[in-house]
């Protein structure tokens, strides 16, 4: 039974460590590296096994693991909150690991305290994972938790990424989360307690069939197993077959996002819709989710599709898909954009001060210009259209001019925005620098050839526009 435990151990490890490396050469010196590991530590029955298990093999010749750290997340939900917290620390200095009590308010924010506390709870275990330098997350999850999973995702229509419930290890804020039970049935764990003699706590709230997953474990699988005894061994075989269909489905669902993509994450139209829709749908799901937000409901999701098949280029379409984020079309493209949050645009007016090459932050645009001396032969705009002048970023006002190139004309600004192919939605957002009435630069075009030299006995400057950091943008660095 023990074997068993260790077995799964070793070989979760060893999936974890392994499982993002780039070729059989670094795979190999990767996993022969020991693992620092935290364990999330209820004190229930589960964790108590998993721990008890990870520190049998912790001292094992040949072990794969250098440290263990228990982590036990005091919710202050229950009155019993502060004894469990207490019998986590007896039992981990019996075990002789190194132990932590995380301190977390939930806060339900409308999903249910279900929701809210097990955030609250991997929050928590991941900082601490952090501060321990941890190679990997172990939490106490089993067969049978798999299968109460999938039971509720079924009963609440999700699609083959639900039913797949959650995978042996997955990356979570840069650390591995590893599930190693997963595949060992909950009465394994119980015959391992009792032959070690270990004790554990009993969450008096798991006895609550109010909660879905409690109704589900004591009323619906007692119920199936009197119908087809030994069923949980054949459809965890299945739940595991449908993980493999859904993996599949990621994977060639990124190759098709990949491909529709441009080196700015603008999404190209021609090639979603000439996939099939269900692929479609894959596609425009997993676009949204790269921005961090969370996946678009059914109806949601078919309802852009729609109205991204019947609009045309021309079209000003524009969905929001959660928090301050919108889905913009461009042209043949879809872009993310945020929703702008700043005052009508010909209130944007902001002074510069001189002080040479340097930053000027412009608060109230998002960003600031960067302003940089040229160096040798170079040509930049001379000094004196910055020195003693009043220099104004300012929004555009309709029909200002630039000229780009030394052999062709001034055009307005209108005309090269569209040639530079920049969203008639982005445009308010790009300041302009005027010298006095001499519109020096326009953010996302360039600067004004007219006031350039490449006299080396002038002081030249070069203008660049650098937007804050926003969510979007962090998201691509």
């Amino acid at each position: 039974m023990q074997t068993k435990i260790l077995k799964a151990l070793r070989e979760a490890i060893q999936e974890a460590r392994g499982s993002d490396q780039g070729n059989l050469f670094n795979a190999a010196a990767h996993t022969d590296r020991k693992v620092r590991i935290i364990v999330g530590f209820s004190g229930g029955r589960d964790s108590v096994a998993l721990l008890k298990a990870l520190c049998v093999l912790k001292d094992k010749k040949n072990s794969p693991i250098e440290a263990l750290q228990a982590v036990h997340v005091h919710h202050a939900i229950s009155p019993n909150a502060n004894k469990w917290a207490r019998f986590c620390r007896r039992m981990a200095e019996e075990l002789e690991v190194d132990f932590k009590v995380a301190y977390v308010r939930v806060k339900n924010t409308g999903e249910g305290v279900e929701a809210a506390a097990r955030q609250a709870r991997y929050d928590a275990i991941f900082k601490a994972a952090h501060a321990f330098n941890a190679d990997m997350v172990m939490t106490a999850h089993h067969q049978d938790d798999r299968l109460e999973t999938f039971l509720i995702q079924w009963m609440r229509g999700s699609g083959v990424d639900g039913l797949a419930t959650f995978p042996v290890t997955r990356d979570v804020q840069g650390t591995k989360l590893v599930r190693p039970l997963m595949g060992l049935p909950r009465e394994l764990l119980e015959r391992y307690l009792e032959l070690t003699e270990l004790t554990w706590v009993e969450d008096e709230s798991n006895a609550d069939t109010a909660y879905l997953r409690n109704a589900i474990r004591h009323e619906i699988l007692p119920v199936m197993h009197k119908i087809r005894p030994g069923f949980k061994e054949a459809a965890a075989r299945s739940v595991e077959l449908v993980a493999q269909s859904a993996q599949v489905l990621r994977e060639v669902t990124q190759e098709d996002l990949k491909k529709a993509q441009d080196s700015e994450r603008g999404l190209s139209i021609d090639y979603l819709l000439a996939l099939s829709e269900a692929r479609q749908a894959l596609v425009l799901r997993a676009w949204i989710e790269s921005f961090g937000l969370m996946p678009p409901t059914k109806a949601k999701l078919d309802d852009l599709l729609k109205q991204v098949r019947m609009s045309g280029h021309d079209t000003k379409l524009a969905v929001k898909v959660g928090g301050n984020l919108q889905v913009r079309r461009h042209g043949l493209k879809l872009l993310m954009r945020e929703v702008a949050q700043t005052k009508k645009d010909k209130t944007r007016f902001e002074t510069l001060v001189w002080h040479g090459a340097g930053c000027y932050s412009l608060p109230s645009w998002a960003g600031e210009l960067v302003i940089t001396e040229v160096e040798g032969d170079g040509t930049g705009i001379g000094e004196g259209y910055f020195e003693n002048r009043v220099l104004e970023a300012r929004p555009r006002q309709g029909g200002e001019k630039l000229k780009l190139y030394k052999n062709r004309p001034r055009k307005h600004l209108k005309d090269l925005y569209q040639k530079a192919g920049i969203a008639e939605f982005d445009r308010p957002n790009l300041p302009l620098l005027w010298s006095g009435e001499e519109l020096l630069f326009a953010a996302g075009l360039g600067m004004d050839v007219r006031y350039e030299t490449d006299n080396p006995e002038v002081k030249r400057y070069r203008i660049e526009w650098k937007p804050d950091a926003t969510l979007l943008t962090m998201m691509q660095d």
